[in-house]
């Protein structure tokens, strides 16, 4: 009978254990238990009453919320954008992050603050912001004429658990 509970053991402790080691940025934690000793994690790792990762953005002087999101492995400084209905992205951007376009893909109607133009569908594979991870992210690439920043939209901040506003600082809760 104990190699049965010894088998039953080693596949629940390898169930705890295989997601992590999909994401390299847990890893420190892993050795850590290993150790037997407290997992290591960033300030804004998890939530404290233990419903899921969370990532605070403070409000900058004019008042907008600028975050570091990291998109298929590069790194972008996004303006947090509860209005736009979809990550989007300059053509620049896009670029930068392995999203490479036609101009026949330009071909979704799309108003802006500016106005209307078009804009081109795509997907990002991975965005991360600090401990939050998305996996295939629908995403609208503008011109470059047409957006100056990355806007985090609803196609990201809607796959969320939520998000909160308070004393200018944002919490994005997964």
């Amino acid at each position: 009978m104990w190699p049965v509970s010894l088998i039953i053991l080693i596949v629940a402790a390898t169930a705890l254990i295989v997601p992590r080691l999909v994401d390299g940025d847990d890893i420190l934690g892993l050795i850590e238990m290993a150790k037997g000793g407290q997992e290591v994690s960033s300030a804004d790792d998890t939530d404290k009453t233990g419903s899921g990762r969370t990532h605070k953005i403070q409000a900058g002087d004019n008042g907008q919320y600028m975050t570091e999101a990291r998109l298929n492995g590069r790194f972008l400084d996004m303006l947090v954008d509860t209005g736009a209905s979809a990550v989007v992205l300059p053509e620049r951007q896009a670029k930068k992050i392995g999203i490479f376009l036609q101009p026949s893909d330009y071909n979704v109607p799309v108003q802006t603050a500016n106005g209307a133009t078009h804009g081109a569908h795509s997907v990002v594979r991975e965005l991360k912001l600090g401990p939050i991870r998305l996996k295939n992210i629908d995403v609208i690439v503008l011109k470059d004429e047409a957006l100056s920043v990355p806007l985090l939209g609803m196609s990201a901040l809607g796959r969320l658990k939520g998000f909160d506003i308070s004393n200018d600082t944002m919490i994005l809760v997964q």
